[in-house]
């Protein structure tokens, strides 16, 4: 079965993260095809709007650790970076509908969504502090604009989960509730009665604001990120048992 499942219903296009295995975690076969479907929908003018979610009561569990390592590193940039720059020219409504885990990778697209409908047991978390890493796809930015310096700082200093209701409170979700998908796609249908050539446009011009700074903020994650993936801090917090910088046990996860 493919790694993203793709349903669509008089014109809402819905994609669905499908590696239960893996709490939905993105390798880069999973980026790919996140970015085909982006940009298949985008240029689809029978597609008026795209929900993303994920299988199994999971949105996903962020980038897998585990298919980087070795020869598997090598493959995943290319298809990360232009599945991240799809996301960001995405010229229609994009809609997320989340519950579980949303951590890593699958936390910061979040940002560059239009509208997101979320669970209140969701678990909103920005990993990197933990891992030894960076922020990466624009999040530095995107929550310095949303929140402000001294919550963003926050959220990605301690890397500690917030949930669906804290979430909304902060002002990153358009609702909360336990209906929340059904919710999102009564929101992609009222939006399917709106002008989509005024929609597109209204988005062009909100998305020309931040370009500039978007662009900056991506440039410089990457190099923090390839600075400090396999630094001595990064190798002592994802393998070491228990670390001697904390003396917790091993964070190694699959995912990040």
């Amino acid at each position: 079965m493919s790694k993203l499942l793709v349903e669509t219903n008089e014109g809402v296009r819905t994609l669905i993260f499908n590696r239960p295995e893996t709490k939905n975690a993105f390798d880069a076969e999973l980026w790919g095809l996140f970015r085909d479907a982006l940009n298949s929908a985008s240029d689809d003018p029978d597609i008026s709007s795209v929900i993303v979610t994920g299988s199994s009561n999971t949105f996903s569990s962020g980038v897998d650790l585990s298919s980087m390592m070795g020869d598997g590193g090598a493959e995943y940039e290319e298809p990360f970076e232009t599945c991240i720059d799809a996301l960001i020219n995405f010229k229609k409504p994009l809609i997320g509908a989340v519950e579980g885990a949303a951590v890593g990778g699958g936390a910061t697209i979040l940002l560059h969504f239009d509208a997101v409908f979320i669970a209140p047991n969701a678990k909103i978390k920005y990993p990197f502090s933990d891992l030894g890493l960076a922020p990466e796809v624009g999040s530095s930015f995107l929550l310095f604009q949303s929140l402000g310096y001294q919550q963003a700082a926050q959220l990605l200093f301690e890397s500690q989960p917030i949930d669906g209701n804290r979430y909304h409170e902060l002002g990153l979700a358009k609702y909360v509730g336990e209906d929340f998908f059904d919710e999102a796609n009564k929101y992609a249908h009222m939006l399917k009665e709106q002008s989509l050539s005024s929609i597109i446009e209204t988005k062009a011009i909100l998305k020309s604001f931040m370009q500039e700074d978007l662009a900056k903020s991506r440039s410089m994650e990457t190099a923090a990120m390839k600075k400090l993936f396999g630094s001595e801090d990064n190798i002592c917090l994802l393998y070491t048992s228990p670390s001697p910088r904390d003396k917790r046990q091993s964070r190694m996860p699959s995912s990040a």
